[in-house]
């Protein structure tokens, strides 16, 4: 025991400075909801990727995965699922769809809830359906809230001849039925303008983003999945502000800077690259982190983080509303609506990032996102030797989280990377 102690006590997680940001900002972003529902005016729920039309509109706009990560990073879930629950939701439906409804219960009957997590009541719901989900979460919300609802249904290709066709149905909803009803709610025209103004300012932080990036390449990598989950931000609340670009390039100054002295992530040295399959653990960062750390292992890249605007060189601010849906398929395409599209990407990441194990984020309530994790495991294993373990917890929801299963397979996935290696030796 106190071997592993020692063992445990040798390794520490060097943190990044400029991640220190993100905090006060997205304080910012949640209390904005909060004071402009306080001044009269309208705010809206988005459920998906439909909040740069609200932008686009002077809608200040809540997204709903973004709250959900929120709460979780400030300790607010409990309660607000407690609500849920006493309310008849569940347990083993969305987290972040039941977060929400909890969220409507504790306002409606005054039950106590942290104040920084408190969010109003929407006018207006935006639901884009990338989850399979999401129809129904939008569709649940607009029963008990009696507001408005915009919908783009977003059907997932299955090959790469769906792609266009696919696409072209995107676009004709958001011309023919988004953008209409929104310009009905708001009582004007559509603001193309300041759509493509938000996306050219998106461009080119998003540009930097993906410069960032390519330092999880290195070895070893100078940041974490997990800092990069907490840069995440900057996409959505700071959408269209200069500010987005100052953060990545800040971010971007320190990991050169970093490389250049040969600081890893994780001192004093990276034992293991892992890749992070499914849902960042909002709740669990720093538990997880710890738990990686304390083997030396460092989580540099996965499925989830990477689907925002992956390919922002592609992007048209001339042509907003088509590149914005070209943009929401190139990722579908990028991380896989299906097992099968997903392993090729996978494949590749495991030669650009030097990978030596798999873990698959199974979260109990979004089971969308566990299709086909075993298999995948055992493809991988077979073809490359890379080892892979299930985790089985949630993204918010703590009912469903296990230290001691978290800590039984992780020290399995890191005894089967070291008897590999001992072998090919």
């Amino acid at each position: 025991m106190e071997e592993k102690k020692s063992e445990e006590r040798k390794f520490k997680l060097n943190r990044l400075e400029t991640t220190k940001l993100m905090g006060p900002w997205v304080d910012e972003h949640w209390a904005s909801i909060r004071v402009a529902k306080a001044q009269g005016k309208k705010i809206a729920w988005s459920i998906g990727p439909l909040f740069p039309f609200a932008y686009a509109m002077g809608i200040t706009c809540h997204f709903y995965a973004g709250y959900a990560a929120y709460c979780g990073g400030r300790k607010g879930v409990p309660p607000i699922l407690e609500a849920a629950e006493a309310g008849g939701q569940i347990i083993d439906t969305c987290s972040y769809h039941r977060l929400h409804l909890g969220m409507i219960d504790a306002i409606e009957k005054n039950i106590p809830i942290k104040e920084d997590v408190l969010q109003p009541i929407p006018d207006l719901i935006l639901c884009g359906r990338l989850c399979p989900e999401h129809s129904q979460i939008g569709d649940s919300l607009f029963r008990r809230l009696k507001v408005p609802a915009i919908t783009l249904d977003l059907p997932p290709p299955q090959k790469e001849e769906d792609l266009k066709p696919l696409e072209n149905y995107a676009k004709r909803q958001c011309y023919e039925v988004v953008i209409p009803q929104l310009e009905e709610f708001c009582g004007r025209k559509f603001n193309y303008d300041r759509l493509s103004e938000i996306l050219a300012v998106l461009k080119k932080a998003a540009m930097i983003r993906n410069e960032c990036w390519k330092f999880f390449e290195r070895i070893p990598s100078p940041w974490t999945l997990w800092d990069y989950a907490v840069s995440i931000a900057p996409v959505f609340y700071l959408m269209g502000q200069q500010r987005s670009i100052d953060y990545y390039q800040q971010l971007l100054d320190e990991l050169k800077q970093r490389a250049g002295q040969g600081i890893s992530a994780i001192a004093p040295e990276e034992r293991f690259r892992v890749y992070w399959d499914g849902w960042i653990p909002w709740t669990f960062l720093g538990t997880i982190m710890r738990k990686l750390v304390s083997f030396g292992a460092n989580p540099i890249v996965g499925r989830y983080p990477w689907e925002f605007f992956p390919h922002p060189e592609h992007i048209d601010p001339e042509r907003p509303v088509d590149t914005l849906i070209e943009q929401w398929y190139s990722y579908r395409m990028a991380t896989g609506s299906s097992p099968e599209f997903f392993q090729h990407s996978l494949a590749e990441w495991i030669e650009q990032y030097s990978l030596d194990g798999l873990i698959m984020y199974a979260s109990r309530t979004c089971r969308v996102w566990n299709l086909g994790e075993l298999d995948i495991i055992d493809d991988i294993e077979r073809k490359y030797g890379i080892p892979g373990i299930v985790i089985e917890a949630d993204m918010i929801d703590p009912k469903f989280f296990s230290e001691a299963q978290i800590d039984i397979r992780l020290q399995a996935l890191f005894e089967m990377i070291e008897a590999r290696r001992k072998r090919k030796r």
